[in-house]
Order: structure tokens, then C-alpha cells, then sequence
């Protein structure tokens, strides 16, 4: 099935995640404004995409969106040539950067509106210890994200969940990895399918992915939700669609009381660990006002760090009474040296 994802990685933190998903069998293209960038990923060239006229957007998503406009044609056939035949397509992106956080979400609009493609999002929220720049561009980002209609499911990675970025995508990687494990359940008493696994994938809203062993306990699995790599999930209660590929002895009141009530379960029988899909989640409000806050507590910063600095200095004014003010009169047929002479 893993087929039949494509996956657009854009920007330095989408082509950090997207080499790894590649590495693990996925279809995966790279884009960036940054050729430096580009340059540093070990993939073949024709997986690879420099923006023309791209230096680099510096955290600047007007930068990245306005490149990316003037040169959206050849973005896109690049991704079409590249991702040929595929149910899903997933964009990669750090929300906070610039390339990848200015272009994605228009990107997606694209593909979902005219082009009526099914795209689900797979983005970076900063950690707070991150700069201003940062949290203003998460916050601007995802705001255009919850304004697309009809997006497929978002993973949202947090970097303020764990102190290493690094930890945090090779984790991602390898639990979304095991969500494809599943024919290799497969028995009498119940199988998770292909169009259960799309369904989890592509329904609205969050998704959060986590994994425990077979000896440990329901308990263990909800403490593994609440202290994800995801942003923390909503205490709305509210799970649209739950996978569970299972070793343990699931309590399900347990689950419902302490995380949420789901619509459908998709279950099957797992020997070696346990995986839970949660699906449909709501969006990670309480995290983004988070942002909001710290952004809205430094407004007088912000106001003042983008003023226009005047930056003339001021004439000593006893000076100019002790030089005797030069005739910058042009008079008629000067020679070039002339007129020169008159204003140095």
C-alpha cells in the first residue's frame, strides 16, 4: 500500500523528514528555495527541486509564497512527474520556517480545490524556546490550514514534546512505518484492510499514532497518548476513528473514559506490539493559543523591532558657519571638472 502515498517534502525540516520516510520505501520528492539545502539530501537529483530564483526565503513566508507563485508550473509538473498515481499525497513542512511553512499550505489548497487531489499534512510546531519569528509563522501557517476544506489528516510533530528534533522524526518515521505492518496480522479473529488504513489516514483532523509493548497495559498506552511526539491531543473526548493492532488485553472503558469515544474500530490481532491510530481528532487549540500567547505578549516587541529605524545623523550645526557655503549654481557651458568643482 505504501504505493500508492506520495509524499512533498519542502524546506530543510521536510527534507530531514522526508529522506527518512524515503529510506523506509516511500515515495517522496524534495523542494526547496535553498539549493545549499537541496544539496546536503543524498537522494537523486531528479527527486530533487530548486525553486527558480530561490536563495533561501530566511523565515520569510511572503518570500517563499511569492517564488513559489512565479514559478508554480514547473513545481507542479515536478510533483506529478515525480508522484505519479498516488491516492494520498502528504506535504512536509516545518510550520515554523519559511520555504516550507509559506508555501505548503497554499500548495495544499491547490491540489485539494482545483486539482481534487486528497492531501494530508505532516508539520513541525516550534518549541517555545524557539524564536518570535517562529511562533508568528506556525501560527500564520496553521491559521491557512484550517481554512482549506476537505484536507485529509494532519500529523502534528511538536518540538516542545521532546528536546530532540531528531528523536522526534526518526520516531515518527518508524511508527508510521508499522501503520502498513498490517497484512502481516491478519487473522480469523479480525483484520484491519487497505480501505480501513485510507480512511484513518484520510479523515479530517489529527492524527496521533503510538505504540506499546504486549506485556504492558492499557494504562501504559494512554500514558504513551498523553506524552506523545504530537501535539497534545484536545480533552474534548472526541476520536472519529480509532486503528487498534493489539496485544493487549484492551480495556476499552478505560480508554473511553480517560481519552474519548470513537464513531468505528478498526481492530486486528498483533503478536509483537501494540499500535493505536487515533483519527479525527481535534485540532490542538490549547497548544495554539500557546503560541498565540507568546506572541501576543511580546506585541510591543514586535511592533517595535519592525519599525523603521531613521538612520541620518544630524548636521553640527557651528560647523556650517565656519565653511563658506560653495556656489552650486550650474552656469552656462561649464566643462564636466567645472561643475564638479562646485559641489566638492
Amino acid at each position: 500500500m505504501r504505493e500508492k502515498l506520495g509524499f512533498i517534502a519542502v524546506g530543510q525540516a521536510g527534507g530531514n523528514i522526508g529522506k527518512l520516510l524515503k529510506s523506509n520505501g516511500f515515495d517522496v520528492v524534495f523542494i526547496n528555495s535553498s539549493k545549499g539545502d537541496l544539496d546536503t539530501l543524498n537522494v537523486d537529483e531528479d527527486k530533487k527541486y530548486h525553486i527558480a530564483d530561490g536563495l533561501g526565503c530566511a523565515k520569510d513566508r511572503e518570500t517563499a509564497k511569492e517564488i513559489a507563485k512565479n514559478d508554480f508550473n514547473n513545481i507542479n509538473d515536478f510533483i506529478q512527474k515525480g508522484l505519479k498515481n498516488k491516492d494520498l499525497y502528504y506535504m512536509i513542512f516545518s510550520s515554523g520556517g519559511g520555504t516550507g511553512s509559506g508555501i505548503s499550505p497554499t500548495l495544499a489548497k491547490i491540489y485539494t480545490k482545483a486539482l481534487n487531489k486528497d492531501v494530508g499534512i505532516i508539520t513541525v510546531l516550534p518549541s517555545e524556546k524557539d524564536t518570535l519569528q517562529a511562533q508568528i509563522n506556525c501560527y500564520e501557517c496553521l491559521k491557512e490550514l484550517t481554512e482549506i476544506e476537505n484536507l485529509s489528516g494532519c500529523f502534528m510533530l511538536d518540538n516542545n514534546q521532546k528536546n530532540d528534533i531528531e528523536h522526534i522524526n526518526q520516531k515518527f518515521v518508524r511508527v508510521f512505518n508499522k501503520v502498513f505492518d498490517y497484512k502481516k496480522y491478519e487473522t480469523t479473529k479480525g483484520n484491519i484492510d487497505e480501505a480501513e488504513i485510507l480512511k484513518l489516514l484520510k479523515t479530517n483532523g489529527m492524527i496521533n499514532i503510538v505504540t506499546c509493548k504486549n506485556d504492558e497495559s492499557t494504562k501504559k498506552l494512554i500514558d504513551e497518548i498523553n506524552n506523545s511526539i504530537f501535539a497534545p491531543i484536545e480533552k474534548d473526548g472526541k476520536i472519529k476513528y480509532l486503528g487498534l493492532s493489539r496485544g493487549i488485553n484492551f480495556d476499552d472503558k478505560m480508554f473511553k473514559n480517560e481519552i474519548g469515544l470513537y464513531l468505528d474500530k478498526f481492530e486486528n490481532i498483533n503478536k509483537e506490539y501494540t499500535l493505536a491510530i487515533l483519527s479525527g481528532l481535534t485540532m490542538p487549540f490549547k497548544r495554539i493559543q500557546n503560541i498565540k500567547d507568546k506572541i501576543t505578549a511580546e506585541k510591543e516587541t514586535i511592533i517595535n523591532l519592525n519599525k523603521v529605524t531613521e538612520n541620518k545623523l544630524e548636521d553640527i550645526s557651528f560647523l556650517d558657519e565656519l565653511t563658506k557655503p560653495k556656489d552650486t549654481k550650474v552656469k552656462e557651458n561649464m566643462t564636466a571638472d567645472e561643475i564638479l568643482a562646485n559641489f566638492f
